[in-house]
């Protein structure tokens, strides 16, 4: 058991001003990332003089901060990965923020005491995960977001390590870090930094192939998350850092939200029991797409499905156009000043305001309860108007950080003895600077300099990051030294402190050299098969071949398709998801089953641990992307789907080991949510069984299909539009094929078998995009 300290709030920032935002509204600690290597690659970001001014910045005010390397590196980055944590390492970043296990392995090599906190791209979400990475010499976790209260409690309660969890902002409706839609549709990996959004797009769902009433055009696009109200709860859990997301964010969203949450942590601890509505308005002002609690707390209503932008607040009502004057009529029950944005909910446009008429005269602000005509040229005869910019909080968000209101207290000693020079000590902590006057202190000819005068100058400290807690003074009577003398030598000692606190040193050791690795090639002749199915109907295929083992999935009906398996003598292999949670891994554990097989498929680092004892095989839920990657791993291991033939063959690792998938339906997105009970109740409704006789598909804009699974769990598997297929299997170094069908027919499952048995030895050509519409993914870039 960790001992709990006060919680950490941890802000992000893109640029320089929303980083002084978030200092100087509270937060404890910032994240961002540098101009490379970080998943927000369309953010503003820092240059490396930039991040050397933010790092000063920020521990001069006693705050930390965390740069995000948080995405997946190739083989041919890592040199210039490796100058950029030079880089970092060199300025004293307090943490860095990884995704990638091969990097990890690589800092902890190189960099021994460069602390390392796992991203939630690292879709940590079970203890046995924690458990892991606490073995592996982890400073923090960040948990996904799809984690529920108890679920973080029992978390905090397993672990020594760090726990960090998102409170604020925007949420993936798939498990960060298994998201594959941007890229495979696309080629904007999510997990390179680079994804597009494709949830925030409209779909329409379909039954049976047939596309269903457009109820909620935006059914991928969830809420953004809110938790001020379960800040107590997340403290008393024992979390040790409230993340709030928004890299991309403008300063002032930055400043309402940190200066939200900073209130509500301070309430807590100070016993107060306050209300937050205007400071919830205030942050509703900068980005709204409506709140949700998410998983936290379970809340079902995690998707609106009308829109996906920012929705503003609502600021009145239409009453008419006015067609000859261009002019819309408005039943305020809001202010609107000019320089405000609105939008027309019934159209879904907008204008900024420039011009605003009551009773046909020009005003500059419309009150509440009164009607106001706005200039528009789009005919708009009802509905309600949201305000998206409001100037006046814009105004005061800047008003937050303009000025220097974030100071740390200091001990201040003062000595002035006469014939000596004056000396004055500013003390914060455990860092002291100490100055002398060049004057010698003289015996007053007239007025004395007393206490009060001294006290009163040197507490001018207003535009300083410092302010006097304690003063000691220690002077003679009938003392006198000229005011400036003082004032100087105060200024002189806050600089120095500044930059004493700018400057600290927080990394020791030498860096290490980088671990070599190199290739090693099989001795085997023919590739190894790998097949992994969804049903039983598949599987009564797949056993009909002669092939060792399949991989099947852990559901209700594993023990007749163990059955099935041991009549064929056949070896089940236990296939488990990219996302499982501690209970449902403990359950596996005690099942049955367990003990009946000797080889599991596992997708995350919980499995991993908490199933050693049993041969493993490295799923795709790894994201295993480059050699030192592949190295962390000495079982059977599936290489990253977003690594071209190229890279594969360029390894540095041991490719009898390595396994590529060659043919499936590529799992875009595993997700929580539902979609179809999302269109058909309106909210979130768990086993509401209504996909089990039905095939559901989400269609885009393009028309395409993507084929919708969901499991015993009630969790989202969607499917590619289209079916990955790699013939070239013999121009891989790799040794291991990996077949995966989702919901293919029997007749299906068997032709796919046949071609590939057939591929294998070399005897006839492909016929299968005869059959399906197919993608090579990344292998032939």
């Amino acid at each position: 058991m960790k001992l709990l300290k006060k919680i950490e709030l941890l802000a992000p920032a893109g640029d320089q001003e929303a980083f002084v935002a978030a200092v100087q509204n509270g937060a404890d600690a910032i994240y961002l990332g540098g101009t490379l290597f970080n998943a927000r690659a369309f953010a503003k970001n820092f240059d490396d003089q930039q991040l050397k001014w933010a790092i000063a910045y920020a521990h001069c005010h006693n705050v930390k901060v965390y740069v995000t390397v948080n995405t997946l590196y190739q083989d041919k980055e890592f040199n210039e990965l490796l100058r950029y944590i030079d880089c970092l390492y060199n300025n004293q970043v307090d943490a860095l923020i990884v995704q990638d296990i091969g990097l990890f392995d690589v800092i902890q090599a190189v960099y021994p005491d460069f602390e390392i906190h796992m991203s939630t791209q690292s879709t940590i979400m079970n203890c046995s995960a924690v458990a892991y990475f606490e073995d592996m010499g982890a400073s923090r976790i960040v948990l996904a977001r799809e984690n529920t209260l108890l679920e973080i409690q029992e978390i905090c309660q397993s672990t020594k390590l760090e726990v960090e969890v998102f409170v604020h902002g925007a949420i993936c409706v798939c498990y960060s870090g298994q998201c594959l839609m941007s890229s495979m549709i696309g080629k904007r990996s999510g997990n390179r930094g680079a994804c597009a959004q494709p949830c925030r797009l409209q779909y329409q769902l379909a039954k049976d192939g047939k596309v269903l009433d457009n109820k909620y055009p935006f059914l991928l696009s969830p809420k953004d998350m809110m938790t001020i109200h379960q800040i107590p709860e997340l403290i008393k859990a024992g979390v040790t850092s409230l993340k709030i997301e928004g890299r991309m964010k403008k300063p002032e969203y930055v400043a309402s939200v940190v200066k939200a949450y900073r209130r509500a942590i301070d309430n807590y601890y100070q016993n107060i029991s306050a209300k937050l509505d205007c400071d919830i308005a205030d942050m509703k002002a900068m980005f709204n797409r409506n709140y949700t609690s998410g998983y936290l707390n379970n809340d079902k209503n995690l998707v609106d499905g009308d829109y996906s932008g920012n929705k503003g607040v609502i600021l009145g009502e239409v009453i008419r156009y006015l067609r000859d004057q261009k002019r819309v009529s408005i039943q305020l029950n809001a202010p609107l000043y000019q320089g405000d944005s609105i939008v027309f909910e019934n159209i879904d446009k907008g204008r900024p305001v420039n011009k605003i008429y009551h009773q046909q005269r020009l005003v500059a602000k419309g009150n509440p309860g009164e009607i106001v005509e706005i200039e528009f040229d789009y005919p708009v005869s009802q509905g309600y108007v949201r305000k998206t910019v409001d100037t006046t909080v814009i105004k005061r968000m800047q008003q937050t950080y303009e000025k220097e209101n974030r100071q740390l207290p200091i001990n201040v000693f003062f000595t002035a003895k006469i014939q000596q020079p004056a000396k004055l000590t500013f003390q914060y902590n455990d860092h002291q600077v100490t100055l002398l006057t060049d004057c010698l202190v003289e015996h007053a000819q007239k007025t004395p300099l007393n206490q009060q005068r001294i006290i009163q100058q040197l507490s001018k400290l207003k535009d300083t990051p410092f302010y006097p807690q304690n003063m000691q003074l220690d002077i003679d009577q009938n003392m006198n030294i000229p005011i400036k003398v003082i004032n100087q030598l105060r200024r002189d000692c806050s600089e120095l402190l500044k930059n004493k606190l700018s400057n600290q040193t927080i990394h020791h050791m030498a860096k290490q050299p980088l671990p070599l690795l190199s290739q090693k090639f099989a001795q085997q002749h023919s590739k190894k098969l790998f097949i992994q199915v969804t049903t039983l109907e598949q599987l009564k295929v797949v056993i009909q071949y002669p092939i060792d083992s399949v991989i099947y999935p852990y559901q209700s009906n594993i023990d007749k398709a163990y059955l099935l398996c041991q009549q064929s003598n056949k070896e089940l292999i236990l296939g488990l998801p990219r996302a499982i949670k501690q209970k449902e891994i403990d359950d596996i554990y005690q099942s049955d089953i367990f003990s009946k097989i000797t080889t599991v498929l596992v997708n995350d680092y919980g499995a991993y641990y908490h199933f050693k004892d049993k041969l493993r095989i490295i799923g795709m839920g790894a994201n295993i992307y480059n050699s030192y990657a592949s190295a962390h791993y000495h079982e059977p291991h599936i290489l990253s789907l977003e690594m071209s033939l190229h890279q594969i063959n360029q390894l540095k690792t041991d490719f009898s080991k390595c396994i590529i998938q060659v043919y499936g339906k590529v799992e875009n997105m595993i997700s929580e949510y539902c979609p179809i009970s999302q269109y058909y109740f309106g909210y979130q409704k768990k086993q509401c069984h209504i996909c089990q006789n039905h095939q559901f598909s989400l269609i885009d804009r393009k028309n395409e299909r993507f084929d919708l699974l969901m499991d015993e769990q009630c969790r989202m598997h969607l499917l590619n539009c289209r079916t990955l297929y790699f013939s070239q299997v013999e121009q891989c170094y790799a040794q291991g094929i990996f077949i995966h069908f989702t919901n293919e027919n029997q007749e299906l499952t068997k032709f796919v078998i046949n071609h590939f048995l057939s591929l294998l030895k070399k005897e006839k050509k492909s016929r299968i995009k005869e059959k399906i519409q197919t993608t090579s993914g990344y292998y032939k870039e």
